[in-house]
């Protein structure tokens, strides 16, 4: 079955900047191929539950159930399916993604879970979350809130950057990267280079940095003390049976501690790899790797109010070696 739309789940703090970044992809030659979902309250006003088009041909619908986090699974779940069928009734071809915009306190990791409804759709997920360098949010009194949208993100957009200096800037940048080490991190002026890097060309590999150049070297990188990054190596002989136990082991050990995982597990046979990833203990389903791929086995874990050693008492069949980021 051939692949379904990119699915966007745009997060943010109130005032970060997501509507900026939607706005500039709306100027994009790819909008007439996008279909963006909006909160009612959301910060673009579109009035009604139905779908309409915009002047440059983009397609959007509103959501009525407020937080997006709090009440969506319904109301998310029946526009989508809406976008897809009115999308096909129409006869053109399917949307190349949906951007979903959420609400500023919403937490990606209940809206993930609720995607599994339309499995049968195919979406490549991806995250975006929005940081404000201006006002930093791991730095108030909602850090709760921006630790759980930045450790489920894909890519990072450091937003409001011309309005800091240099310094509170590079601040941003290390701040982001110690959370979530993961991400693929934006950091640039243009609006049109944000958006084309966080719709266009999104992430989710490695931490890299659009501007690898604004990382002050030697800088330490501080990360506040509740939120930990965990790196595990596993046995090469591990069965895949046996790591896949380990994982869920330690998505139950950790419950709402847990804020994120990617892990790289061997597949059915020695040579295969296989790549696992979950935003809190919700779980997107395998996929395997280039046969050839010499990617190391093992695992790094976001967490928050968590020690390693309540990792190493999490059981396991084969050997787990830890190590603190």
């Amino acid at each position: 079955m051939q692949a379904g739309p990119q699915f966007v789940i745009v997060s943010g703090m109130l005032g970060s900047g997501k509507t900026t970044l939607l706005e500039s992809l709306l100027t994009s030659e790819s909008a007439p191929d996008t279909a963006i979902i909006v909160n009612e309250a959301g910060e673009i006003n579109i009035d009604g539950a139905v779908l309409s088009e915009s002047a440059r041909g983009m397609t959007m619908a509103t959501l009525s159930s407020g937080c997006v986090c709090c009440s969506l699974t319904n109301d998310l779940v029946t526009t989508v399916q809406d976008l897809v069928e009115s999308r096909r009734l129409s006869g053109l071809h399917p949307f190349t993604r949906i951007v979903l915009e959420c609400s500023g306190l919403s937490r990606p990791g209940p809206i993930v879970s609720s995607l599994q409804e339309l499995a049968e759709l195919r979406f490549k997920l991806h995250l975006v979350t929005t940081y404000d360098c201006s006002r930093p949010s791991l730095l108030s009194g909602d850090f709760e809130d921006a630790v759980a949208q930045l450790a489920a993100a894909g890519t990072v957009v450091l937003t409001k950057v011309d309005l800091v200096s240099s310094e509170r800037r590079n601040e941003a940048f290390a701040a982001v990267t110690a959370t979530n080490p993961l991400a693929k991190v934006v950091n640039e002026f243009s609006a049109s280079i944000r958006a084309r890097e966080a719709f266009l060309q999104p992430g989710g590999g490695p931490s890299l940095a659009v501007n690898e150049q604004s990382r002050q070297p030697g800088r330490r990188q501080l990360l506040h003390p509740r939120v930990r990054v965990f790196r595990a190596k596993l046995d090469e002989n591990v069965p895949w049976e046996t790591a896949l136990d380990w994982l869920e082991n330690l998505a139950g050990a950790l419950g709402e501690r847990l804020l994120r995982i990617k892990a790289i597990v061997p597949g059915d046979t020695r040579s295969n790899r296989v790549l696992l990833q979950s935003v809190g203990t919700t779980f997107s389903a395998p996929r395997r790797l280039n046969p050839n791929s010499s990617s190391p086995l093992g695992a790094v874990i976001i967490a928050r109010d968590c020690g390693r050693q309540d990792l190493e008492e999490i059981p396991t069949e084969h050997p787990v070696t830890w190590f603190d980021h």
